[in-house]
């Protein structure tokens, strides 16, 4: 059953799509949200863009069915069973570049159920490096490039017509990339996006785990399209050209969202969300009325503690500042026109305000040396009292960096690259082995100082951390629990041995969690249930979270003590070094 049409729809945006022909087929579209949760208890970011898509395809009369395959159990199976059900013709998806095997499975098994369904991918993936894209997907029969609300409504009409595909501007194949379309201009005339039909009301139900403290009852809302900046390790999928939508826009869709789900909390999607005085009084003095708690994202250089302080007033909670780095040369080479004295002012005034401030940073720019690593680190240790997180640059197909490490033939083959998603890369300045090293000392770094233990980054030394390793495996079973993506990540590279030993188990930080697929792709093992524990009279357990002040060490050790008497020790990563 197809659903009703979505809200929003204007007549200026039905006059600039292709409308479907009376002599043209009657076909049946299938848009699938990919499956970003492993589980059925943990949100995941709700793609807005695809949404959008989803509803313009809709407006257009089409025959559209949509299938959000998370919290689906076997969700290829009911994707398969859904296309032959409904005797789907057409079958869309899209995403980022990180999400190609999510992609790639559902265009596969549309395939797989006939030859002759075509399949359309959209999205971040295919516009940051077209040709690549289709390559890697071998069964994706178009790609959709940059902005899709218009373009997938001119290459349906193609099909369904059997006119050229070749004439469509935006539209890759595997042979070749058409130019692509201009940038919507006037945001205010697309559809809103189409929550109902991707079961929205799922995501915001209660009960559901997140690292996210406001991932409760909320939604994302996009104010803005693209960004004026060239950072070189961005890439901005839906066109150079930076549009806002108008106030009275975002408001109806704003009312319309809290009529419909409830909603109390929104995060804006917005470059720039402090870029223009008059927008950011406007947008305060008609949001304050609703009583809503709010974040958003800006950049340092627009904010003082006035602005700040009417947020606040109006009911801003969060405010994310784009940081990066705190070493001024890494952020000239960045390009991101700020100052670390910048930095230091956005997140004082916030302070003065009583406004949660948070940021990145993210070490591997292509100037960053070992010394540009700790005087970041330095600053990082002198704001304890900010919350700024210690990350890596991931080297995104259409950056600047990822063209730069082409170029140098650091990356020799982009389809691999897709395909592999390993997309941490070594592109600074520092040697490879060097790189990698300091890559282990920064996660313990951060692990270290978030348990409340001073440490000095140059006389930091994982190996002391690895020989240990070794020895606790070696005199008996040792269960690493709980086991993330992260701590799966810095074991590994801290010491593969100590993993890989028939020894070492990995126990699940949910007990209700059967399998982590992203732990056995880095690891080549299984997580395991803490029932592992009495089965196999443990006796040692490995305590590697990294967020050493939230309460999951206390109620492991609260299980362990009710549940699990053959532990004797719970072991952590400071024991290790001392």
């Amino acid at each position: 059953m197809t659903e009703n049409m979505p809200e929003h729809v204007t007549q200026e945006f039905l006059d600039i799509i292709k409308l479907p022909s009376p002599d043209g087929k009657r076909l049946n579209y299938l848009i699938v949200m990919p499956r970003m949760a492993e589980r059925d208890d943990i949100s995941y970011p709700f793609p807005y863009g695809l949404c959008i898509v989803s509803s313009a395809l809709k407006a257009s009369g089409r025959n559209v069915f949509t299938l959000n395959l998370n919290y689906k159990q076997n969700h290829l199976e009911h994707l398969r069973n859904f296309i032959i059900d409904n005797s789907i013709d057409v079958v869309l998806s899209g995403g980022l570049s990180g999400q190609y095997a999510i992609l790639k499975e559902i265009f596969d098994t549309a395939k797989s159920v006939d030859t002759d369904i075509v399949t359309i991918c959209g999205g971040g993936i295919i516009t940051a490096d077209p040709l690549v894209a289709m390559q890697a997907f071998e069964t994706a029969d178009y790609g959709v490039i940059g902005e899709g609300e218009i373009t997938v409504n001119e290459l349906a009409y193609a099909i369904e017509t059997n006119a050229d595909s070749a004439r469509i501007c935006g539209v890759a194949t595997k042979s070749g990339v058409l130019p692509t379309r201009g940038e919507i201009a006037n945001l205010d005339c697309l559809p809103f996006p189409n929550y109902d039909g991707f079961e929205f009301e799922l995501l915001v139900r209660d009960g559901l785990y997140s690292s996210d403290r406001f991932a409760t009852i909320a939604a994302n809302v996009a104010i803005s399209r693209s960004c004026p900046y060239n950072c070189t390790f961005c890439f901005h999928s839906s066109g150079k050209k930076y549009r806002r939508r108008s106030l009275d826009n975002v408001f109806e869709e704003l009312d319309w969202l809290i009529a419909k789900y409830k909603l109390t909390h929104f995060t804006f999607a917005d470059e720039l969300f402090i870029g223009n005085a008059e927008f950011i009084t406007g947008f305060c003095e008609r949001i304050k009325p609703y009583n809503l708690t709010w974040g958003a994202q800006t950049r340092v250089d627009t904010v003082s503690v006035e602005i700040l302080s009417r947020l606040k007033d109006a009911g801003c909670s969060m405010i994310l500042f784009g940081v990066e780095s705190a070493d001024n040369s890494i952020l000239k080479s960045m390009r991101k026109n700020i100052t670390v004295e910048q930095i230091d002012a956005a997140f004082d005034a916030a302070k003065q305000v009583g406004l949660w401030a948070r940021g990145n940073i993210i070490f591997g720019d292509l100037e960053e040396t070992r010394e540009t690593i700790v005087h970041s680190l330095n600053w990082w240790k002198a704001h304890q009292n900010w919350t700024i997180y210690l990350l890596w640059i991931y080297t995104f197909p259409g950056s600047h960096l990822y063209k730069t490490a082409i170029k140098r033939g650091i990356i020799s083959d982009p389809v691999k690259y897709l395909k592999d998603n390993r997309m941490q890369i070594n592109v600074s300045k520092i040697p490879d082995k060097e790189y990698w090293d300091m890559v282990v000392n920064v996660e313990l770094f951060q692990w270290l100082y978030g348990a409340g233990i001073d440490v000095d980054i140059e006389a930091l030394d994982f190996s002391v951390v690895a020989k240990k390793l070794t020895d606790l495996c070696v005199s008996g079973k040792v269960a690493v629990w709980p086991i993330i993506l992260t701590v799966a990540e810095m074991l590994n590279r801290i010491s593969p041995e100590f993993v890989a030993h028939p020894n070492t188990f990995l126990v699940n930080v949910n007990p209700h969690e059967v399998h982590s697929k992203g732990v056995f792709e880095i690891t080549g093992k299984p997580t395991l249930l803490p029932q592992v524990i009495e089965d196999n009279q443990i006796e040692t357990v490995l305590y590697a979270f990294p967020q050493f002040k939230s309460t999951v060490l206390s109620e492991i050790t609260m299980m362990i003590d009710d549940l699990y008497p053959s532990v004797k020790r719970i072991v952590t990563i400071k024991d290790l070094l001392d």
